[in-house]
């Protein structure tokens, strides 16, 4: 690697790369039915592609972590990143299996359904020598689809390690399936990580807890640093300063769901790692997943500091975040 290149402070992402055929059906009518769509749309997805593209929307210098197949569909992903800003040439290529992909069906009310293979990211691996990923890194952040395989895990849990010898902050943005199949390995991760993030649904099915601050609470004492909680439509919840505080949600009108988590987690990390105050990443954060609910699918779709600008130009607040909101508006300008 360049010296020049290793000298830049990248966000490196570790997780999914996929494909997503996309299809909006007026209603899936389940197993044996006829679920036709107007169009079919493909698209990069995968959590980690998506955070890594979404945080180079936000200016961030971004390194990619994952693997693909050796195909089409691993070529049609690289290129799209790199043409997006991210850097791939850490993505590890393989002839033993497939790309990421999966059928995401849309449906009425914005339910989505999901048909696949991770294919190739079950294999992302770690050797001695890929300690050169963290060349230039000042933050390692993990998705948790890499608990869900051996050699996945054990990468992940090799690049906690390294970071944390290096004194690098990291992250974990948990994840459903992860959170219900590999309930055990998110829990140990959380303990050694400065971020964890959950929507209401994989916190409940870490801790049992259905009620978002019982949740957040019983995550906190596993040891993990920060707890975010991703609320969806009622905002996010975290704790600053010994007060839990819920950061309000911005009204649109939702087309798909499908990486509005990712978008959310990039711009909160985009923000943190800036030196933001909390408020204002957890707000700007509420904007772009807001906004990646206006658009089909992710990938390229997902928004950066634009879009989440004009949103928050557009939406007036109450009370203190008002504040924030005004606050955030000027430093976005």
């Amino acid at each position: 690697m360049p010296r020049r290149a290793a000298r830049r402070k990248y966000l490196l992402v570790a997780g999914d790369i996929n494909i997503d055929l996309m299809a909006r059906i007026p209603k899936f009518t389940g197993v044996g039915g006829d679920n036709l769509a107007p169009a079919l749309v493909l698209q990069c997805g995968g959590v980690g592609l998506n955070t890594a593209m979404a945080l180079a929307r936000w200016q961030a210098l971004v390194r990619l972590l994952g693997a693909t197949g050796k195909d089409w569909f691993g070529d049609y992903t690289i290129t799209r990143a790199g043409r997006r800003g991210v850097d791939v040439s850490c993505v590890q290529r393989t002839s033993a299996a497939l790309t990421g992909l999966f059928l995401v069906i849309v449906s009425r009310g914005e339910q989505r359904t999901f048909f696949g293979s991770r294919g190739a990211n079950s294999r992302f691996g770690w050797r001695p020598d890929n300690r050169r990923w963290l060349q230039g890194a000042s933050w390692v952040h993990l998705v948790g689809y890499c608990f869900l395989s051996p050699s996945a895990a054990r990468a992940a849990r090799a690049l906690i390690g390294e970071a944390r010898r290096r004194r690098l902050p990291v992250s974990l943005d948990a994840g459903i399936g992860p959170a219900r199949l590999a309930r055990r390995a998110i829990l140990r991760a959380a303990r050694r990580v400065d971020i964890l993030f959950v929507s209401q649904e994989e916190a409940t099915a870490l801790t049992g807890r259905r009620n978002p601050r019982a949740a957040l609470r019983a995550l906190e004492q596993t040891g993990a640093g920060r707890v975010v909680v991703k609320l969806g439509r009622a905002g996010c919840l975290y704790r600053e300063n010994g007060r839990l505080r819920r950061a309000p949600a911005f009204a649109v009108r939702c087309v798909d769901t499908t990486g509005c988590g990712d978008a959310f987690t990039a711009a909160f990390l985009a923000g943190v790692k800036r030196g933001w105050p909390l408020e204002e990443a957890a707000l700007a954060a509420n904007a772009a997943g807001a906004v990646a609910a206006t658009v089909v699918g992710a990938g390229e779709n997902l928004p950066g500091r634009r879009e989440a600008l004009r949103l928050l130009k557009a939406r007036r607040l109450k009370g203190e975040w008002e504040t924030v909101r005004r606050r955030l508006v000027k430093r976005l300008q």
